[in-house]
């Protein structure tokens, strides 16, 4: 059975980071394969990952809107032929990138070939990881399936921490099941900050993570000997060996 797991939080607490030793950590138990999703249309995710791809959702969205079908196909055939072309296959997993967001205008016909798209092609893996951006539009258009675990990523700052409260608020309001929703605070200091919220895990933010960002070097398969994937392996050990 598919296991989706889901990161959100604030811009630059850390989501993409996390994605990366997520995946990490799943690649190191052989737990493939795994789909990644990257529905944040600030993210680098796939840059982070060492990965190239060719073309987004978005990409193709904007194809249909401007209807540039070949007359020799079906409009639901050729997105589903564009949707599969969107797969950047590597060893273990693949990734999705959804692109920047629709705008005001929707398209309906497209989000609902992509919900079931996604939810099909969700069914090959073993684990499904989205990195969404901080309002969760990507859950608020459903172009997802229920939610294992939503990992609320925040740091001790007001706004970070007003923003974990925010999605908690919304939470209830989507039409989408999320069975479990965890907390991990992100933090500078060497001791556990205090917040008005429930915090069920804690990583510290490492030097090496910048030092490899300045350099241009992909986060997947470079954090073994950090602090902050030490500390991300007993959190994911609770949330993912434990269930």
């Amino acid at each position: 059975m598919t296991k989706r797991i889901a990161v959100c939080g604030k811009g630059g607490v850390g989501k993409t980071t996390v994605i990366c030793g997520i995946l990490n950590y799943l690649l190191e138990k052989q737990l493939t394969p795994i789909l990644v999703v990257d529905a944040d249309p600030n993210s680098n995710l796939a840059e982070n990952l060492g990965v190239k791809y060719e073309i987004t959702i978005a990409d193709i969205r904007e194809e249909i809107r401007n209807s540039e079908i070949p007359s020799y196909t079906s409009k639901a055939d050729y997105i589903n032929m564009r949707l599969q072309e969107a797969i950047s296959e590597q060893n273990g997993f693949d990734l999705i990138v959804m692109g920047r967001p629709e705008g005001k205008e929707c398209y309906c016909f497209v989000n609902e070939l992509l919900r079931t798209f996604l939810s099909n092609l969700s069914k090959n893996y073993k684990y499904v990881l989205i990195d969404t951006e901080a309002g969760m539009e990507h859950f608020s258009r459903r172009t997802t399936d229920n939610i294992d675990v939503l990992i609320i990523i925040t740091t001790p700052t007001k706004t970070s921490i007003q923003t974990v409260k925010k999605i908690l608020e919304m939470l209830p309001k989507l039409k989408l099941k999320i069975l479990s929703t965890k907390i991990l605070l992100n933090f500078k200091d060497t001791t556990k900050n205090e917040t008005d919220i429930n915090i069920d895990g804690y990583i510290h933010t490492d030097n090496k993570i910048y030092q490899y960002s300045e350099l241009g070097i992909p986060l997947l398969n470079n954090l073994n000997h950090t602090q902050f994937y030490n500390e991300l392996k007993q959190f994911l050990n609770t949330i993912i060996l434990n269930n």
